[in-house]
């Protein structure tokens, strides 16, 4: 049996842990811009969650068999190892550096993937700094299913709604404007981008770029170009059809949320079958290459109508 002391060590130690596990959650987009060494040591807490009242659990055996006591060392390892958790924890909550205004960005696409593919990862950064994020997408997508059971319903939007989670989006909308009519909709498509950003008042918009050549992109980047002609800061980014005459003059760096990006796109289970653009190692190239055209590791590329500091 333990003794007093024994159990309230145990309480004591199950309650650091769960304060612990607390923060860890409350805190949970923030720590995902962490280094990577820093990630890997606070995915360590489930295990010293199991170490600890363990090893409080042979101390009573070690004061009957001597030889156990190698377990009083590997406890006051795992004691050390979750002071230094705690005290950078404590550390980064409170000295963190905090944004001076919070801004609301939102992202506009015609298809589902297409916010994740052009900036998924800038979205999520934002999100992780503190800024609140919105997404509105125009079509299903139906047209880009290629099903060859025959099944009828169209998995899109609920993909959709799973990469916007993945993203931590704020809100994402997903209309149901015909796929591949979208020109023939621009005045809706545009009273829908006028009324969301008369409610959100966004400070940063993303959108589809002027060269791209596929005729919903561009009906949502003209609708875009009107709708949202208040906005103090206009983003276009890149997509799979997008030509060379896009000249990227803005670069986000996502070095530390690029697997993320990847982590949505591969929520659109009915299009990584039958997509070479959306296969990881294509996303990790642009990636680089617009990070070198940067001079950082791995960026997202805009074409900037309007960027206000």
């Amino acid at each position: 049996m333990f003794s007093i002391q024994e159990a309230i060590l145990l309480c004591i130690y199950s309650i650091i842990l769960l304060l612990v596990a607390y923060q860890l959650f409350r805190f949970r987009l923030v720590l995902m811009g962490l280094p990577a060494p820093a990630r890997r040591a606070i995915s360590a807490l489930p295990l010293l969650a199991v170490l600890m009242p363990a090893n409080g659990a042979f101390e009573f055996a070690s004061a009957i068999h001597p030889a156990l006591s190698i377990f009083y060392a590997l406890q006051l390892a795992s004691f050390i190892v979750l002071a230094f958790i705690i005290f950078n924890l404590i550390w980064l909550i409170r000295f963190m550096s905090k944004p001076q205004k919070k801004l609301v960005v939102l992202a506009v696409g015609a298809h589902p993937d297409d916010i994740e593919l052009g900036c998924g990862a800038a979205l999520l950064r934002y999100k992780v700094e503190g800024h609140e994020t919105h997404g509105i997408i125009f079509s299903a997508g139906e047209v880009g299913v290629i099903n060859p059971l025959g099944i009828k319903d169209n998995p899109r939007k609920k993909e959709a709604e799973k990469g916007g989670r993945v993203m931590k989006l704020d809100s994402l909308t997903v209309h149901a404007f015909p796929d591949t009519k979208l020109g023939s909709r621009q005045d809706d498509i545009k009273h829908v981008i006028e009324e969301v950003t008369r409610q959100l008042h966004p400070d940063v918009v993303f959108t589809h770029n002027r060269h791209d050549f596929h005729c919903d992109h561009h009906a949502v980047f003209l609708a875009t170009m009107e709708a949202a002609r208040g906005v103090p800061t206009i983003l276009c980014y890149e997509n799979p059809n997008t030509p060379p005459d896009f000249q990227p003059n803005c670069y986000i760096d996502v070095s530390l949320y690029l697997e993320y990006k990847i982590k949505a796109l591969k929520c659109h289970v009915s299009q990584t079958a039958y997509r070479s653009y959306l296969e990881e190692d294509v996303i990790h190239s642009l990636a680089r290459v617009r990070g070198g055209q940067a001079r950082i590791h791995a960026a997202e590329a805009f074409e900037a109508v309007r960027f206000t500091v």
